[in-house]
């Protein structure tokens, strides 16, 4: 199956989709600038949360009693909801995020949400350079009561014979790299209790440590993309497929 003929679904299972970007922050970079950045934007996106980073030390000497240093919490970014709250957006000083939450709508209106804040936020942070891109979606799929995994799922587990069948939970995660994108990609399918439904994330990732030219960023992205849509349509099977038509 080639990128042209992935089947068009007007019930997939996504529940969240986004692009990251992570950046060698410049040592000018302020959390003012980025606070500005977020009042421009106050009218479509009007609540917004300060992120902090947490550090600190933890000492265990093998003779002596455990010491915590004292942690540093520090102001690292903004959090922006949008009036809808469909639209999520960080402006970090390491990096930026822009996710969207069901519904979720198309690639090409994610792309273009990421490019136009991505904007905003190059020119307040005025990155060094950017050294991880990554788009993730999370997928919820509904396991069908008393059907076995594998009607859903291609990429699968195996229960040893000798063990009972029944399972309460369950957590798989594969790493698989795509070289000829230069890419990494984290397959996660992860279940608890009985519910029946089936947590399938996927997150797609190329690190470059000497940086991603801005007229190679976006078509990296779309290469990543399509990762997602390899590990999306290469890991469920055709009765489960025609359930998201």
């Amino acid at each position: 199956m080639t990128t042209s003929t992935w089947p068009k679904l007007t019930k997939a299972p996504i529940v969240e989709g986004l692009i990251d970007i992570r950046v060698e922050r410049s040592p000018a970079i302020t959390m003012a600038a980025l606070q500005s950045a977020g009042d421009e934007l106050a009218a479509d996106f009007p609540s917004r949360t300060v992120l902090h980073h947490w550090s600190g030390q933890i000492h265990l000497p093998p003779q002596a009693s455990p010491s915590i240093s004292t942690a540093v919490h520090e102001p690292d970014g903004l959090l922006l909801r949008s009036t809808d709250e469909k639209w999520v957006v960080q402006f970090r000083l390491d990096g930026f995020t822009v996710s969207r939450l069901q519904p979720y709508v198309t690639w090409v209106d994610l792309k273009a949400k990421a490019t136009d804040l991505w904007t905003r936020y190059v020119a307040a942070a005025n990155p060094t350079k950017v050294t991880r891109v990554a788009s993730r979606f999370i997928n919820r799929v509904q396991i069908p009561v008393g059907e076995p995994f594998e009607h859903t799922f291609l990429t699968n587990f195996v229960i040893g014979q000798a063990l009972p069948q029944a399972v309460a939970g369950y957590l798989l995660r594969v790493v698989i790299p795509f070289e000829e994108h230069q890419a990494v990609a984290i397959v996660t399918q992860s279940m608890e209790g009985n519910a029946g439904e089936c947590l399938f994330d996927l997150d797609a990732f190329s690190e470059r440590p000497h940086g991603v030219h801005d007229e190679d960023l976006w078509k990296t992205l779309d290469n990543l993309r399509d990762v997602k849509n390899r590990l999306f349509f290469g890991s469920l099977t055709e009765a489960a497929l025609e359930r998201f038509k």
